[in-house]
């Protein structure tokens, strides 16, 4: 600023004005000297008493609008500049200022009019086509603005900073590939450019590809360490990578950075949330309430440790103090309706859970048909499509509901997974299951699956809880059958087991069981044990041999069709033993003797305090009564088996002396 105010001084030219120009001069020079060592408030003093419409020099208005930009008064700067191009509509410099400044206020349509209007003039500075960009980003004009970006790098293509902005514009049109190539030649241009060593992690982390988003933090904390935005960040991708430990580390160095840092003990408490527990994550999420009392997103967490903590009464009050900071707040609502459906309140828990789809963890509507959502109204011949976007488990509990809307007379088409068809196509001929559309489909109305039972008003009185719904295929039934009759023990009681869900840490981890557990039924000298599991959780059998569980052959559900081996295998199964995951509610649809064992707080389905669930008769529920501790589980588990058992042998006794 000094050399533009020495440039000023030289340049302007004497014209008339209603204020004396020695006069004037004086005081200029005064107020650049004292901005000079400084002094702002001494140097605006002086000039507070101008009228720039008094004055009749577009140098001297330039100079004042000038001195007010050196002591950071950027709106008191506006009218000079603004003077000075009406004394002289050719003045550049002045009308590049005036556009700058008026950026700087954030009066981005003025400015944007001001660059325009010095591009006409013959402006031909990347510099001020890059700002003119910014101003065009910030008014929604992408379009103009990556050309306003692409004018900046024709002028001078060595431009970290255009590079970096028109990366951002292609991340949020969506086009993350061509952002990162911006974004890598910004920094290979400027390696220690910091926002875009930021930029480039959240691109890499958004688009899921956390192992290159911690790669890209770790780089740019070389360039800056212990910075705590960047530790944040990689303790949110080490979080999304499935490194809980990790995060929690990333955290605490963030913290010791940044101590009042909200959204960093607000992290630190949704690590902990799933590595040591709800009272510890409680702590550090109260400390971000603490510092930022109308964090949304922290109260939404306080209610979720708190729910895990049985506190439910408290956690409800913080889902709705949330809710009343943004009472459209999917995340708090969808958590506050899974929070009612555990404690068996159907009728609110069901609109609330609606809201899941804003979380993002969903896709809502992914068929984007222009018809209504159905609502519950039965109109015979009325063409329905029900879309299935949710996990497997979800798909194979509320399935259900589909044979009751054909009984209604009601045409339905279920658009669900491919390798879900071979299976639902046993729902009931009236159902058409499908995995692609024609081109001249069309129905009246559209709904989720598992919006089915807020449609159908569903209550724990109400739950259409008939079983089987679902079969398995006579065929491989009867090839599962003489495949286990002979390999095994044909008298042995045999238990089909699951232990592993999801190893997602955003599905919940706390769900599976670790295989050692499983040790108390194996060492019952008449039970058969046989492994249910797919994909992950396999490799835990290899570390425990002594278990002797037996597994499947290879072509177990190995074809493109989900769970049509495990079907038929569940047929010829005394009882399936698993965890909460897709195994539990196929064995349940099936009809089959099945327990299912959960966490001390578990999914919202299986509500509290009870050993049976009306989604699923033949299922037995085996709690946690304290958290984490599976062995008092499995004890009771084994004593159920062998009830189970017995039961079974008496019966078979009976039937033979019947014959």
């Amino acid at each position: 600023m000094p050399e533009a105010l020495n440039a000023a001084f030289a340049n302007r030219a004497v014209a008339p004005h209603s204020i004396f120009a020695a006069d004037l001069d004086t005081t200029l020079r005064d107020a650049a000297e004292a901005l000079r060592q400084g002094r702002n408030a001494e140097a605006l003093a002086p000039l507070a008493a101008l009228d720039p419409r008094q004055i009749a020099s577009a140098e001297r208005c330039q100079l004042v609008g000038l001195i007010h930009v050196g002591a950071e008064a950027w709106a008191a700067a506006v009218p000079w500049f603004t003077q000075a191009r009406a004394l002289r509509p050719d003045f550049l410099d002045a009308v590049l200022r005036l556009a700058r400044v008026l950026q700087r206020v954030g009066r981005f349509d003025e400015a944007d009019a001001a660059f325009a209007e010095a591009e006409k003039l013959g402006h031909a500075d990347a510099a001020g086509y890059y700002n003119h960009g910014l101003v065009l980003r910030a008014l929604g004009r992408n379009d103009a603005a990556i050309a306003a970006f692409d004018h900046a790098l024709r002028l001078q293509p060595a431009y970290p900073q255009a590079l970096r902005a028109g990366g951002i514009i292609l991340s949020e049109s969506g086009n993350a590939g061509g952002a990162l190539k911006f974004l890598d030649e910004a920094l290979r241009l400027k390696p220690d450019y910091y926002e875009a060593l930021l930029d480039r992690g959240n691109i890499l982390n958004e688009v899921k590809r956390y192992e290159e988003a911690c790669a890209a933090y770790r780089t740019a904390l070389v360039y800056f360490p212990g910075n705590p935005e960047l530790l944040n960040n990689l303790g949110v991708a080490l979080i999304n990578l499935g490194d809980l430990p990790g995060a929690v580390e990333a955290f605490d160095q963030a913290l010791a950075a940044r101590p009042e840092s909200a959204e960093a003990w607000f992290n630190r408490g949704t690590a902990l949330l799933k590595t040591a527990g709800p009272e510890a994550a409680l702590q550090s999420i109260d400390r971000a309430l603490a510092l930022r009392p109308d964090y949304q997103a922290a109260l939404v967490a306080r209610g979720v440790a708190l729910k895990e903590l049985c506190q439910f009464e408290a956690a409800e009050s913080a889902f709705d103090a949330a809710i009343a900071l943004d009472p459209k707040s999917a995340h708090a609502r969808n958590n506050k309706g899974v929070l009612q459906l555990l404690r068996g309140n159907f009728r609110d828990g069901w609109e609330n859970y609606e809201y899941r789809w804003g979380c993002g963890l969903i896709p809502h509507n992914e068929l984007k048909f222009p018809i209504p959502e159905w609502r519950g109204n039965s109109h015979p011949g009325e063409k329905l499509i029900v879309y299935g976007g949710e996990g497997l488990g979800d798909a194979l509990q509320f399935c259900r509901y589909l044979p009751l809307l054909a009984a209604a007379g009601i045409d339905v088409t279920f658009f669900c997974r491919s390798k879900m068809l071979r299976l639902f196509r046993g729902l009931s001929p009236t159902v058409r299951c499908v995995d692609d559309l024609g081109p001249n489909e069309r129905f009246d109305s559209q709904i989720a699956l598992s919006s089915l039972p807020r449609a159908f008003g569903s209550d724990l009185a109400t739950i259409p809880g008939h079983t089987p719904y679902l079969a398995a295929e006579p065929a491989l039934v009867a090839k599962w059958a003489e495949r286990l009759a002979s390999r095994g023990n044909p008298a042995a009681f045999k238990i089909g087991l699951c232990w592993q869900g999801n190893p997602d840490p955003k599905v919940d981890p706390a769900r599976s069981i670790p295989l050692a557990h499983f040790a108390a039924l194996a060492g019952v000298a008449d039970f058969r044990l046989i492994s249910l599991q797919k994909h992950d959780g396999v490799e835990a059998l290899a570390a425990r041999p002594e278990l002797a569980i037996e597994t499947l052959d290879a072509d177990f559900d190995a074809g493109p069709d989900a769970f049509i081996d495990t079907a038929a295998v569940m047929q010829s199964l005394d009882l399936i033993v698993t965890c909460d995951t897709s195994i539990a509610h196929l064995a349940g649809a099936l009809g089959r003797p099945t327990f299912v064992l959960l966490k001390e707080i578990p999914d919202w389905r299986w509500l509290l305090g009870r050993d049976d669930t009306p989604w699923y008769p033949t299922v037995r529920l085996f709690r946690q009564t304290t958290r984490g501790n599976w062995d008092a589980v499995m004890q009771r588990v084994v004593e159920a088996a062998a009830a189970e058992r017995d039961d079974a042998s008496g019966q078979a006794l009976r039937s033979a002396a019947m014959m």
